[in-house]
């Protein structure tokens, strides 16, 4: 009988955002980059002008203030070695012999306040400047020498004459090229004052504007990223109710898959045994029934496989709880025939009473699968032993199942509780399914699942499940039959 799909509204808004999802998060990007380049060309920028405002601070701070200094020194030493000058030359005229230590020191004081002027950095024009002042200085040098010379040879009355004509000139001359380039650092500093103000008022602009464009497409991706993701949480919320619905009807219908395969198939199982019981061991009927049994057996084992996996996903029971020691006395039960008829030992090392929260068909399942797993692979070792221990934590019951098999191979430590993953060339029946079942059922209450394996020695697998709370033992407990 063909049945008709129904169109699923929101399987169809998942196509659609699944569509659309490259196209929106290209946006995205887009407008965080942009926020982002706005943010680091606007950074980018600051730093340049404030390199700039530097370079023209340090130009007035390193070059136009101190040479302005030394030039106003300079001439504020011109105008003393003028007058200690006229002094000497007058002291001279009067017969009143005159030290010129001071007169020297003047001169010092001059020649260095112009060499330190002299060896600064140049502003456009100012070489030429320079030149004006050190011709005047050396003429003025010649001059003051030739003065000296007339005073120290006995011919004041011709030093005075000197002193009144050409060296005034000289002092006049240097004075004015002095103060031409004392102006001339002032008007540089000015300049630079002046680029210094614009430079911070045009930062300020740019960086204002490029801040708000930051901003402005920051709040755009922000508010866009918030609208997708509205969409997405609603997408997904209403995405989980489905699969939900869907995980509760798979679930109904694993049940009536498996009692309406496993009825039969009993029905089936019980004629074989019938039958087999009527036939002699040698007889060549018993053995085409014999296949059979074990065919309807393995179809058995897949089924209830398949289904258990199917319901591992389950979420624990609330105040579920069970009893450690009762589960694993009915299991010994079972499963230590089965040991015996595989020659190995199967035992349970001594513990004390506890409790795990987890309904007692949930640990049964878990325990059964590990300890049927470890008998399954002992394979051909010397000593074939399985054994259980349980340790009793704070907060969490941790159970061991150890085996002296051959161990885990490396490459499957990390895959083996993911479904149907079996070791290379395994000869033992099954699915895959035992440990994934496992992994699934523990994580699902809240617990932990992990392997210790040597190649060679043997395995230990364990799981750990929260021990059951206070209000849980006044529970009344499910006998250990009840299915996970």
């Amino acid at each position: 009988m063909e049945m008709r799909r129904r169109k699923d509204p929101t399987r169809a808004k998942s196509s659609l955002m699944l569509e659309r999802l490259p196209s929106i998060l290209l946006s995205l990007f887009a407008a965080f980059f942009v926020a982002i380049a706005s943010f680091v060309i606007s950074a980018g920028y600051a730093e340049h002008r404030a390199a700039a405002i530097d370079a023209v601070a340090m130009s007035l701070a390193e070059n136009a203030t101190p040479s302005i200094i030394h030039l106003a020194t300079a001439r504020a030493e011109l105008r003393h070695i003028q007058a200690l000058l006229s002094d000497l030359v007058n002291d001279a005229a009067l017969g009143r012999p005159r030290d010129r230590h001071e007169l020297d020191e003047a001169r010092d004081n001059l020649s260095r306040s112009i060499d330190v002027y002299l060896g600064m950095p140049v502003y456009p024009g100012e070489f030429k400047q320079w030149q004006t002042v050190a011709q005047a200085l050396g003429k003025l040098d010649q001059d003051t020498d030739r003065v000296l010379s007339l005073v120290a040879n006995g011919h004041p009355d011709e030093a005075s004459k000197l002193v009144d004509s050409a060296l005034r000139a000289d002092f006049n001359s240097t004075n004015d090229a002095v103060m031409a380039s004392i102006e001339l650092n002032a008007r540089h500093a000015g300049r630079l004052a002046t680029e210094i103000a614009a430079n911070r008022g045009r930062s300020r602009r740019v960086a204002f504007v490029l801040n708000t464009a930051s901003v402005t497409f920051a709040l755009l991706a922000c508010a866009a990223a918030a609208v997708q993701i509205r969409r997405h949480v609603r997408l997904l919320c209403q995405q989980g109710v489905v699969l939900e619905r869907r995980a509760d009807e798979l679930e109904q219908f694993a049940g009536r898959v498996a009692h309406d395969v496993l009825s039969p198939l009993g029905a089936v199982a019980l004629s074989l045994d019938l039958a087999l019981r009527r036939f002699d061991e040698g007889d060549p009927a018993r053995k085409g029934l014999e296949r059979g049994r074990q065919a309807i057996l393995r179809v058995k084992r897949m089924t209830d496989g398949l289904l258990e996996f199917a319901r591992a996903g389950a979420s624990p029971e609330p105040g579920a709880r069970a009893e450690v020691h009762l589960i694993i006395d009915d299991l010994m039960v079972e499963l230590v025939p089965v040991a015996v008829e595989l020659g190995a030992e199967l035992r349970v090392e001594p513990f004390a009473p506890c409790a795990v929260a987890a309904s007692p068909g949930v640990l049964t399942s878990i325990l059964a699968n590990l300890i049927r797993n470890a008998l399954k692979y002992l394979g051909d070792a010397a000593v074939c032993r399985v054994v259980i221990r349980v340790l009793d934590g704070r907060e969490a019951v941790r159970i061991e199942v150890e085996d002296t098999g051959p161990g885990v191979a490396p490459a499957l430590e990390q895959m083996v509780f993911e479904p149907h993953v079996r070791a290379q060339g395994a000869r033992v029946p099954g699915l895959g399914l035992g440990l994934a079942t496992v992994k699934r059922l523990t994580e699902a209450h809240g617990g932990r699942v992990g392997l210790r394996t040597v190649v060679g020695q043997g395995s230990i697998f364990w799981f750990e499940l929260p021990r059951a709370s206070a209000e849980a033992a006044h529970a009344p407990e499910i006998g250990p039959s009840t299915t996970a």
